[in-house]
């Protein structure tokens, strides 16, 4: 099977693996992206678990709440060049766009809904592409309701986030921080309960492959137990209470929360990466 070099190296920004090793696990899994990262985990790669890269070439997203920070959103906007996606009046524009939809519980709401001189936010795009001279299209919508929400954008625009609590937050820094974990630590899940199973299983299966390379003299139940602990690590280090604290890796986020409040919980995440 011809693999293209435009398939090679969107693998390669996933996993970061080299050309040649990309091109053959994609050769096995017959050109399949998802089916190539598996093949090359159970090879014993190291491959961050991809769970949230949304497929836009260039462009940039930002996360948004609202004055009293019950609704949130992220948005983001596909461009044709890294050049344009890091321009301050691109990112303007995307600010502009992300206030306005608080306002909206979703992506076709939004590009239909009036707004100033241009009619709708879709029109007031295609308006904008006549600036800057590239394609220009909406790609991400997500919005997040809950009694608190925080958000954050990586400086870069590249990563957004949203979390929602379940009470009010005086202090916005233990929310801000729980916000900016999100986006270094990128967690599948709040809990173990929360991880779906079409993910436990999968990762189950590629342990057990790494297991059985990795330990072939060995006998089973030392296998077993071997297979248990790594399915327990990867519980620990990909949920998001379990995982640890960013800023103090002395303490799980969940120690971290029980600091300032026992009772406060985590309802609801968001993290958008392109």
């Amino acid at each position: 099977m011809k693999i293209s070099v435009q398939k090679i190296n969107e693998l390669r920004k996933i996993t970061r693996i080299g050309i040649m090793d990309c091109k053959n696990a994609l050769v096995h899994s017959n050109g399949n992206i998802d089916k190539a990262i598996r093949f090359l985990r159970k090879k014993g790669e190291k491959v961050a678990i991809n769970r949230s890269l949304y497929q836009m070439k260039d462009g940039a997203v930002i996360a948004s709440v609202n004055f009293n920070y019950c609704i949130g959103t992220i948005i983001g906007i596909s461009c044709e060049t890294d050049f344009l996606s890091k321009n301050s009046e691109f990112l303007e524009f995307l600010s502009e766009l992300s206030k306005q939809s608080l306002l909206f519980n979703n992506k076709i709401d939004f590009l239909c809904s009036s707004y100033n001189e241009y009619g709708s936010i879709q029109e007031m795009i295609v308006n904008k592409m006549g600036v800057v001279g590239e394609k220009l299209e909406l790609k991400i919508f997500e919005k997040v309701d809950s009694p608190f929400i925080m958000n954050y954008t990586h400086n870069t625009n590249k990563i957004a986030t949203l979390v929602g609590f379940s009470d009010k937050i005086n202090n916005i820094s233990v929310a801000k921080d729980i916000a900016m974990h999100i986006a270094a630590m990128n967690p599948v899940a709040i809990n173990e309960k929360e991880i779906p199973n079409s993910l436990m299983n999968e990762e189950t299966e590629i342990i057990e492959d790494q297991v059985q390379k990795e330990n072939k003299s060995k006998s089973n139940s030392i296998k077993k137990r071997i297979i248990q602990g790594r399915i327990n690590k990867f519980i620990l280090e990909n949920t998001l209470l379990n995982q640890k604290f960013i800023k103090d890796s002395k303490i799980t986020v969940q120690e971290y929360l029980n600091k300032y409040d026992k009772n406060l919980k985590i309802n609801i995440f968001k993290r958008v990466s392109i």
